[in-house]
């Protein structure tokens, strides 16, 4: 009898076909997850780390944008009363107002950008936020399988040895003979899968490239991650100055002190330093010329770029169905192998009970 040796002559390319199958579910993982590495050639991140950038380039621009916003509006008012007043503290506000209404075009249009890149890039994040549970959860059964292949191409092996040797049990050889057509059948799924897997994974390739095109976005939210941090609290002071300097406009009777008094007052009561509006306009400076102008442009080439390169939501709608189909498969071929695993492993252990071999 010889039906160690053909169970044998299964199990091998049934492992082999699922080793391979690991490999094509990582490599599709690695396109939806791949953190970025380094001083890595050729390693481009995965689509979830251009989502994140993505998300966190929108936050960090509309903040910016908020910000520039209030400037605008609270200058205005502080600039207008220099004017009137000549308190030397209001001075710098007509400065201020200037730089936040010539910087109010380039932060709207890289909002803008910002906006159009992410619209652009919406069917792709809905398809990888779909796709991930899928490749996640693929990705463990297989390796579990894989692990269980291995333990038991060994013990079919030395089922093989003990064939040749002195043989087996009789009623192992039986049970062995209805055992191998089934793994044969799952053996033939198996490899099919597996080749469907490897094509999608060919076809992901066009997602692969698109992510290494859009490695830039990373650099952008990373140099805009924090940049607000000295803006904030000088905002939180204009906010103030301009809430005092409203309130100080208003007369609250007709005995009112003179208006050039009550602006005085109200800001010599805020005992802020007198450089205020000049630090914040020079942060405001810094932060344009650092964050914003240097990524506006390439923003918006890049959204230009992007638009014929993203997958239709027709193709991204077949790419995930296709998964989801192996996955389904895969599952039933890694049920029925998880039972004839134990009914395997129940002959190992009667040739062991027999022969103390096995």
């Amino acid at each position: 009898m010889e039906e160690a040796r053909k169970l044998r002559t299964i199990l091998y390319p049934l492992a082999r076909d699922i080793r391979n199958l690991s490999t094509f579910v990582a490599n599709i993982n690695n396109v939806l997850q791949a953190d970025a590495q380094r001083f890595v050639v050729g390693a481009p991140v995965g689509l979830l780390s251009i989502r994140n950038s993505v998300r966190s380039l929108n936050k960090n621009v509309r903040a910016m944008k908020d910000v520039n916003d209030i400037a605008l509006q609270e200058s205005s008012v502080a600039a207008a009363l220099s004017e009137t007043t000549g308190i030397p503290l209001l001075r710098p506000a007509l400065q201020l107002n200037l730089l936040s209404r010539n910087a109010k075009q380039a932060i709207d249009r890289t909002h803008t950008g910002v906006v159009r890149v992410e619209g652009y890039l919406n069917p792709v994040f809905v398809f990888m936020a779909a796709l991930i549970p899928v490749v996640e959860s693929m990705q463990a059964e297989v390796q579990a399988l894989d692990e269980k292949m291995s333990l038991f191409k060994k013990a079919v092996s030395r089922l093989s040895d003990q064939e040749l040797t002195s043989g087996l049990p009789l009623a192992v050889e039986k049970q062995l003979e209805t055992l191998i057509p089934q793994f044969s059948v799952i053996e033939q799924e198996t490899a099919d899968v597996a080749a469907q897997v490897g094509l999608l994974m060919g076809k992901m390739n066009r997602l692969s490239e698109l992510s290494s095109k859009l490695e830039v976005l990373l650099r952008m939210s990373s140099a805009l991650d924090g940049s607000l941090q000295d803006l904030v609290p000088a905002m939180a002071v204009l906010k103030t100055l301009g809430s005092v300097l409203n309130q100080a406009q208003k007369p609250q009777d007709l005995q009112a002190a003179p208006l050039e008094r009550r602006v005085a007052d109200a800001v010599a009561g805020l005992k802020l330093p007198v450089d205020t509006l000049a630090q914040l306009e020079m942060r405001l400076a810094h932060q344009m010329d650092r964050y914003i102008l240097p990524i506006m442009q390439p923003l918006q080439d890049l959204a230009e770029q992007l638009r014929p390169r993203i997958p239709s939501t027709h193709e991204l709608n077949g790419l995930e169905s296709t998964l989801v189909a192996q996955s389904i498969r895969f599952g039933n071929v890694g049920k029925l192998l998880t039972r004839l695993f134990g009914n395997l492993d129940r002959l190992i252990a009667q040739v062991k009970q027999a022969t103390h071999a096995a």
